[in-house]
């Protein structure tokens, strides 16, 4: 069985470690008369043909995806799933109202958070205090998802979407007030842009337009953004005290109780076309949109197991830029002088939100 050689740089170094070869060399340094490279070749041919060395078999060359880390690939899979989530959501909640979203969310959500506790739950005590914090977390979160979709029924899910995902930085204040952590350079520089982007995008230069943000959805965009940033800082919380896995019970009560009496208390107010049912493929896009956080916050979760949340965080805080290409390119959104800048703005301030060094 002959040796391996896959190209000239391996063959080169096969060569170097040539015993025979290496006698080669050392004769044509004692016959400096010797100016032929067809000894050389004749003595690396017969080396090649008559001996197998197996210490210098060139091993096979893995395609370049199967060289990426895991944790790298969930983090993109994290900003591919949040940032097409968006889409299916505004492709299905004008049609369909908040109310019957509400009653989506209770009935993927519940289903699919069931399934993560039992894969994932952990034998610890619960005390009542840290049960009461879990609860609230997953509540308030509940409640802001509610308040994004109410922000995206009239409003362009690129520019809403942005504001309430712009959300970790009440995270990192409210990590300095609550929970007395430092803040670096590079962080508060990040939160100062990431303030001026959401104000930035705020401002409407042209209200009444066809492609504006109406004071309705603003509000409630901004609602969201604030309840995401408290439950993002009690989840943190509570997930520290009861488990990482153990907070999905919590999530299974929230998206059971708060979506169902949301819808009962809001009247169903769908957009475009009235029916009394819309069609089915509306209730598949919007149980795709669910789907699809749901599983990204499952891959955020592993990702940031395997990897530093240094290199997670800013990766997957990217999802509001597949929101923004997705939005233009399939709905067709426009985005004005003023929101491109505060765009860029917003999504580099969340990068450097995740930078610890």
């Amino acid at each position: 069985m002959g040796l391996l050689v896959q190209g000239p740089i391996d063959f080169f170094v096969f060569i170097l470690h040539s015993p025979v070869v290496a006698k080669c060399t050392s004769l044509n340094a004692d016959r400096p008369n010797c100016r032929s490279c067809n000894q050389w070749c004749r003595y690396a041919k017969t080396f090649i043909k008559d001996l197998t060395f197996p210490a210098f078999k060139a091993p096979p060359r893995r395609p370049w995806w199967m060289s990426m880390e895991l944790w790298f690939v969930l983090a993109i899979v994290v900003a591919l799933f949040w940032g097409s989530a968006g889409l299916f959501a505004k492709l299905s909640t004008p049609r369909l109202g908040v109310a019957r979203v509400a009653i989506l969310i209770a009935s993927v959500e519940g289903v699919m958070y069931t399934i993560g506790f039992l894969f994932w739950r952990q034998d610890v005590s619960i005390s009542l205090a840290d049960g009461v914090l879990a609860a609230l977390s997953c509540l308030i979160g509940i409640c802001g998802y509610l308040c994004f979709f109410e922000s995206i029924m009239e409003g362009q899910v690129a520019i809403a979407g942005t504001i309430s995902a712009a959300y970790p930085v009440l995270t990192v204040i409210g990590a300095i007030v609550v929970l007395s952590e430092s803040l670096t350079g590079v962080q508060a520089f990040g939160v100062i842009a990431v303030i001026g982007g959401v104000i930035a995008l705020s401002y409407e230069p042209e209200p009444g337009t066809k492609h504006s943000l109406n004071k309705r959805s603003l509000m409630f965009a901004l609602m969201a953004f604030a309840l995401w940033g408290m439950w993002s800082l009690t989840s943190k919380m509570a997930i520290d005290r009861i488990g990482a896995g153990n907070i999905f019970a919590f999530y299974i009560l929230s998206a059971l109780t708060a979506p169902v009496l949301y819808s009962w208390l809001r009247r169903v107010r769908p957009i475009g076309p009235q029916s009394t049912s819309p069609p089915p493929k509306i209730w598949l896009f919007g149980a795709i949109g669910l789907a699809l956080n749901v599983t990204g916050a499952y891959a955020y979760s592993f990702a940031l197991g395997g990897g530093n949340a240094s290199l997670v965080v800013p990766i997957s805080s990217a999802y509001p830029l597949i929101t923004v290409v997705l939005a233009v390119v399939f709905l067709r959104e426009r985005l004005n002088r003023f929101h491109l800048p505060a765009l860029a703005i917003v999504l580099g301030g969340l990068v450097l939100l995740g930078m610890t060094v």
